[in-house]
């Protein structure tokens, strides 16, 4: 499968959406024709899930080094937003997730969550905070699901870095200011 195929996919995923890709425009991007693209997949929806899945193989994070879990998940989800806005990838991302009732287009989804979530897993294997490890990696990755599908941005340094200190429960919550307009507040 040609990479450049597939990073042109994802290009224009990412600039005219599932709806605005087409197979005239991948080819022209990538240098070869229609004819040649049809060879190799049989419609735009393989395609997209290929090129989708070629994408997530993007992110290799590094393994967890075990000094400091806050670190290893800082460099695992600083990686990730990395890769989701360095690359066509995030793009493509935010054009196909309405599509993910199309199968190809779901597996792949649910393979690279599977991954991301076995990633976080070995870090908090055997740490203090294995205990409710489901749900802290979910609060993890909706942060950056929220932040790129509804928000249109992936969290910076800072944001990710206080979500896994308050995730981690190394910051003490504030406590909320009482609303003075109530009776008894």
């Amino acid at each position: 499968m040609s990479d450049a195929l597939l990073n042109a996919t994802l290009v224009e995923l990412a600039e005219g959406g599932y709806a605005g890709t087409t197979i005239a425009g991948i080819a022209r991007r990538a240098g070869t024709s229609k004819q040649a693209i049809y060879r190799r997949f049989p419609d735009k929806t393989a395609l997209a899930a290929a090129a989708l899945a070629n994408g997530f193989l993007a992110f290799r994070p590094d393994p967890p080094l075990r000094g400091s879990v806050a670190e290893d998940l800082r460099r695992y989800l600083i990686g990730l937003a990395k890769t989701l806005t360095e690359t066509p990838l995030g793009g493509a991302i935010r054009s196909l997730s309405s599509y993910r009732h199309i199968p190809e287009i779901a597996a792949v989804f649910e393979e690279a969550e599977n991954g991301q979530r076995l990633a976080l897993r070995q870090v908090l294997i055997a740490t203090p905070f294995e205990a409710d490890m489901e749900t802290r990696i979910d609060l993890l990755l909706g942060l950056v699901s929220f932040g790129m599908l509804v928000r249109g941005y992936v969290p910076t340094a800072y944001e990710f870095e206080r979500a896994i200190h308050l995730v981690l429960g190394l910051v003490a919550p504030r406590d909320p200011r009482p609303f003075s307009g109530l009776p008894g507040t």
